[in-house]
């Protein structure tokens, strides 16, 4: 397969799991329990809902969309980020970004399969890792058009309700990422987490 198609490949597989199977069923609870540990322990963050009862003035909290998705919003409480442009649902957005494979602690940079930040980039070439080896990196800021079906169900439902300047660090099961489809590094039912500077938001 081309790195474009690849890359395209990326970017529009759905996660169409089946539920009917115990073992899917299985793998999905570990990695949303995994992704909660996570952020609640080494993280020590708190539920969106348990901010109210939580004594820390502005805690760091994470928001969970269903059962697969989970975003923090690294600078949720920076002064006049409410004027921003905000993400609605048929937003264009452009986006620098590192996206890992998952598996419930810091991702690393061997876990690393796709980005478009140049200090990054660059650490990965002079790495001379085979595992990058057919991998072909923009340094160019990503376009992201929601509402179309060219997004991940994850960074979908994650990004809307954010603003253009956002730090977003969205953690998702293998059903709102790519499920059982292997693509480039990501092997089959692999949690992913992508941490994401939104640079610019256009309706």
């Amino acid at each position: 397969m081309a790195m474009k198609e690849v890359i395209y490949a990326l970017m529009m597989a759905g996660a169409l799991l089946t539920s009917g199977c115990n073992k899917d069923e299985d793998i999905l609870t570990k990695q949303k329990d995994a992704i909660v540990r996570y952020l609640t322990s080494s993280r020590k963050m708190v539920a969106e809902q348990e901010v109210g009862n939580v004594i820390e003035e502005n805690p760091p909290f994470y928001t969970q969309f269903g059962q697969d998705v989970f975003r923090h919003i690294v600078n949720y409480y920076e002064e006049g980020r409410e004027d921003w442009a905000a993400v609605e649902p048929t937003s264009t957005l452009d986006i620098s970004f590192a996206a890992y494979t998952f598996s419930g602690s810091e991702p690393t940079k061997a876990q690393l399969y796709w980005s478009n930040i140049p200090a990054l980039i660059s650490e990965i070439e002079a790495s001379n890792n085979n595992q990058y080896d057919n991998l072909i990196w923009s340094e160019e800021p990503l376009t992201v058009q929601l509402g179309r079906g060219a997004v991940i169900r994850g960074l979908e439902e994650a990004l809307i309700g954010c603003y253009a300047q956002d730090s977003v660090q969205v953690y998702m099961t293998s059903a709102a990422a790519y499920g059982k489809h292997a693509l480039g590094n990501v092997a089959k039912d692999s949690s992913v987490a992508w941490y994401i500077k939104i640079l610019n938001v256009t309706k």
